[in-house]
């Protein structure tokens, strides 16, 4: 029976069957390469595509800590403020009613529109979280005539 096979492929024919074997080997090897290929092609995408994430990652990570570092400052100005701000609003409280009411028709004069402006300056730099310059002083000057 093998030998039936050989004859039959000692002609033509068996260089035919040789070359279609060929094609076909080089066709599997081929296809294998492709794959190992586009395999290392994929890979080196993954690994670029992780390698940009990480960096956007670091990026993101420094600028919450610098955030963080920038929000704990203004917590710590904040509560050294805090301590200064109740006696600092009591002179201010003390001062505008210790004032003398102004008769009606009657405009406010420069010391009380200075007190009032000190106060709102005193509120607004606390708000703010900046240190406090320093109280209003009570209005020991005589009051302005109407």
């Amino acid at each position: 029976m093998i030998i039936n096979i050989l004859r039959k492929l000692a002609g033509w024919r068996g260089y035919a069957v040789a070359g279609a074997a060929g094609a076909l080997v080089m066709g599997v090897v081929v296809g294998v390469a492709q794959e190992w290929r586009l395999g290392v092609k994929i890979a080196d995408c993954q690994r670029d595509q992780a390698q940009a994430q990480a960096s956007a990652a670091t990026v993101s990570l420094s600028q919450l800590t610098a955030d963080l570092q920038g929000v704990a400052a203004a917590a710590r100005r904040a509560s050294e403020t805090a301590e200064q701000l109740p006696a600092q609003i009591g002179i201010i409280s003390k001062a505008l009613k210790d004032a003398k009411p102004l008769p009606a028709g009657c405009r406010p004069d420069a010391d009380r529109v200075r007190n009032l402006t000190d106060a709102v300056h005193t509120a607004k730099r606390a708000a703010a979280g900046q240190p406090a310059r320093g109280a209003v002083p009570a209005d020991t000057r005589p009051a302005a005539k109407p």
